[in-house]
């Protein structure tokens, strides 16, 4: 069964897209499994809240781990602040370090 995003996931994908060009880029919507967590009882927004992305660019090559993120969070900066995105799982690899993942 095909899922469709929804809009803020597109807003996502869009800006990671635009932001990174990103030679591969998995967005996975994870807020089914937080919705009867606690902190986000009474949000306004449970079906777009939780996502685990995987991003590889050539953008992060000599970026240490936690910069990396950073500039993720920076690009997405609205939609955390603003679109009740509650939280991102996120790998973030070069080409080279994400090639060396898929030949283990």
């Amino acid at each position: 069964m095909l899922r469709m995003a929804g809009p803020i996931e597109t807003a996502i994908k869009r800006k990671l897209t635009s932001e990174f060009s990103p030679k591969h880029l998995a967005i996975a919507n994870d807020s089914h499994k937080h919705a009867h967590h606690a902190g986000i009882r009474g949000a306004t927004n449970t079906t777009e809240s939780h996502f685990r992305i995987t991003i590889v660019s050539d953008k992060f090559a000599g970026v240490p781990l936690p910069a990396r993120h950073r500039l993720v969070y920076k690009a997405l900066d609205h939609e955390l602040q603003n679109e009740g995105v509650h939280a991102l799982q996120l790998k973030t690899k070069t080409e080279p370090e994400w090639e060396r993942e898929q030949n283990k």
